[in-house]
């Protein structure tokens, strides 16, 4: 894969505030900020406007409640989209952060995402959807 040069005309502060971003993250240069930028964008286009889906992690806040708890459980292990695995923090004595990647179509995600965050006791919900092409039944994750 080679690289393409090409010019972008953009407005001095706009560029400006960019560049302090590139300092801040320590990019090499802009170049590579730029391409970073653009593989994000790309990638929520493409999860906006097809209905393949992906990969993505639903992060949620909520209430410490057995109850709760079990609920959440028992909502991934009845839907579509599969959990293939979560982190769970105790972040508070009374509340609970919760990390869930979830595999599947873009329906499907967006459906459990809708589901859990609507659940009374979830206080946040944040779903970061990546469109990756889905491989067949026969493939696995390594």
């Amino acid at each position: 894969m080679g690289l393409k040069r090409f010019g972008v005309s953009i407005p001095e502060d706009l560029l400006e505030r960019f560049d302090e971003i590139v300092r801040k993250k320590g990019y090499v240069g802009r170049s590579e900020a730029i391409r970073d930028a653009m593989r994000g964008y790309i990638s929520q286009s493409m999860w906006e406007s097809e209905q393949t889906g992906g990969l993505a992690t639903l992060n949620i806040v909520y209430q410490h409640k057995p109850s709760l708890m079990a609920k959440l459980v028992r909502i991934q292990h009845n839907a579509k989209a599969h959990a293939i695995s979560s982190v769970h923090v105790h972040a508070t004595h009374s509340h609970c952060f919760e990390v869930i990647v979830l595999k599947g179509s873009k329906k499907e995600i967006e459906k459990l995402a809708d589901e859990i965050s609507g659940i009374s006791g979830v206080e946040h919900a944040k779903l970061f959807t990546y469109s990756i092409p889905l491989e067949t039944q026969s493939d696995h994750i390594h």
